[in-house]
């Protein structure tokens, strides 16, 4: 019997960190739980700009909340988050590049090669536009290192 009691609880304790590790992924940063401010992922690639989304439409997607403007944005981004989402969990692109991990800010951001970018501030997008593919590269090999942290 206590196998079968440690069995249960190590698998559901496991459960807890997997669930709390993939919430790190994504920057809910001061939002409580809430993806990139509460701002649409999908309208960046469509509307061509941020735009906060509403209570209306929402979806828990890696343990954190995302808000759309409709339930067309809604469902497109449930057919592929993957194309929606912003890279590096919404991340600063430029402060990983350097080295560190900030908080990106929704209202600086860059859509390049259909993927959405968010920046910390203007300086840091200005930076990372000058050696974009460079930039991504760095991000890339840092963000392997800490998104869980």
């Amino acid at each position: 019997m206590k196998k079968i009691i440690l069995i249960g609880l190590t698998l559901i304790f496991s459960g807890i960190i997997a669930n709390s590790l993939i919430a790190d992924e994504i920057n809910t940063g001061r939002f409580n739980n809430l993806a990139i401010g509460g701002y649409d992922p999908v309208a960046y690639h469509l509307l061509g700009k941020p735009q906060k989304g509403s209570k209306d439409f929402v979806v828990i997607w890696k343990g954190a909340e995302w808000r759309f403007l409709s339930q067309e944005h809604l469902d497109l981004f449930e057919s592929d988050p993957e194309t929606y989402i912003p890279q590096f969990g919404g991340f600063c692109a430029n402060g990983l590049s350097d080295g560190h991990k900030i908080r990106g800010n929704p209202k600086i951001w860059r859509v390049y090669n259909d993927k959405l970018f968010l920046f910390y501030s203007k300086n840091g997008k200005e930076s990372w536009i000058l050696d974009t593919d460079n930039k991504i590269n760095l991000a890339s090999d840092y963000w392997e290192k800490v998104k869980y942290d």
